[in-house]
């Protein structure tokens, strides 16, 4: 049974093939419960009651060609509710780190509308029942951070809602360290041989992560990751390109970067905006062990194995790093959308009018 990382605070959600638990907790007392559902990310859109529970836990039949479905509970006698929710993480066989982005909280307590906004890895690896899961999301623009050489050896599947596809590769230089290689071993000799050939600074070769926080810093400024992530964010600010993806290697720098962005943008909570990117460390928990696993038979100093571990982890400090060097050099995020980007206060108010709604949560 695989758990999501991140819901909602008092929400969480298992699948098991096709059946999903759901459970509320932090709930003020007992009650009869009822979880209801449907297909369209909107309150008006949830009216069929699945089940009903006196303890908050749903065990319910979702297939995945069902999908998507968005849920709410609520109580029987109507003094309680939570928000609208749905599986953030999609299930997949093939891309593991393909989420929504909805349903984080602004500073102002709205909420991001859910089915709009997904980030993630590559469209590579997916088999039939994927890109069938992927085609009732409704997909009509992908932005894709990779490189050229990355998209050549690896490119995305066809999905048939697709519209546009938008290149915007921000030519990060720690992000595309290992792009010259195809296979994930010859990924890892090319590591470790530029680790034992004196290509990286000495100074990096511990588990500080200094190189990536360096990384995340400069493409705050960086001229060309302006033009890459400003094509993303104008992407973003029109609606006629909803839902819209963006995605790079594996979904989380790059992305990461761009879905930090795109959640200032909106006005979400920092808390929000971390918690975001810090999925992608749950999610690849297994995938970075396996890759330890196979940087320990190339190499053993602890230095050489705490600079590469420190390379594909994911940390706050990391995220953390890009966002108070926007708070530094521009003073607020609404100066650094009008200043580095172009975007005019008008147009950031009207995005987030847009993609922001009032939440349905209460507790009476």
């Amino acid at each position: 049974m695989k758990e999501q990382p991140y819901i909602l605070h008092n929400i969480k959600i298992k699948r098991d093939g096709d059946i999903v638990t759901i459970e509320l907790y932090h709930s003020k007392q007992q009650r009869t419960y009822e979880l209801l559902a449907g297909n369209i990310a909107s309150v008006k859109g949830i009216n069929t009651k699945l089940a009903t529970s006196s303890n908050g836990i749903f065990q319910i039949k979702v297939p995945r060609t069902s999908l998507p479905q968005y849920f709410i509970i609520k109580s029987e006698n109507g003094d309680f509710s939570t928000n609208l929710f749905t599986e953030r993480v999609l299930p997949l066989n093939n891309a593991i780190n393909i989420r929504d982005m909805g349903g984080y909280e602004s500073k102002d307590g709205r909420f991001l509308k859910w089915g709009l906004l997904f980030r993630g890895d590559q469209l590579s690896k997916l088999d039939k029942n994927d890109i069938e899961v992927l085609t009732q999301y409704h997909f009509k623009t992908i932005v894709d951070y990779r490189s050229p050489h990355e998209r050549q050896y690896h490119p995305n599947k066809f999905l048939s809602t697709v519209i546009q596809v938008l290149n915007c590769d921000p030519q990060s230089s720690f992000s595309e360290a290992a792009a010259n290689v195809v296979d994930l071993r010859g990924e890892n000799e090319k590591l470790v041989q530029s680790i034992k050939n004196g290509e990286v600074p000495n100074k990096y070769l511990n588990d500080r992560g200094e190189n990536v926080i360096e990384s995340y810093q400069d493409l705050v400024t960086s001229p060309v990751a302006k033009q890459a992530y400003g094509r993303m964010i104008k992407a973003v600010c029109r609606k006629e390109n909803l839902p819209l993806f963006h995605h790079c290697r594996g979904g989380k720098d790059r992305t990461g970067f761009g879905s930090m962005l795109i959640l200032l943008l909106l006005n979400i909570k920092e808390e929000d905006i971390i918690q975001d990117y810090m999925i992608t460390k749950t999610i690849r928990r297994d995938r970075n062990q396996l890759k330890y696993d196979l940087y320990r038979e190339l190499v053993q100093e602890k230095s050489y194995l705490d600079y590469l571990m420190a390379m594909i982890d994911t940390r706050k400090s990391y995220i953390k790093a890009a966002i108070d060097k926007i708070y530094d050099l521009f003073d607020t995020p609404e100066n650094y959308f009008q200043k580095h980007f172009g975007i005019t206060m008008d147009e950031i108010n009207n995005v987030r009018n847009f993609y922001l709604e009032e939440g349905t949560q209460y507790d009476r």
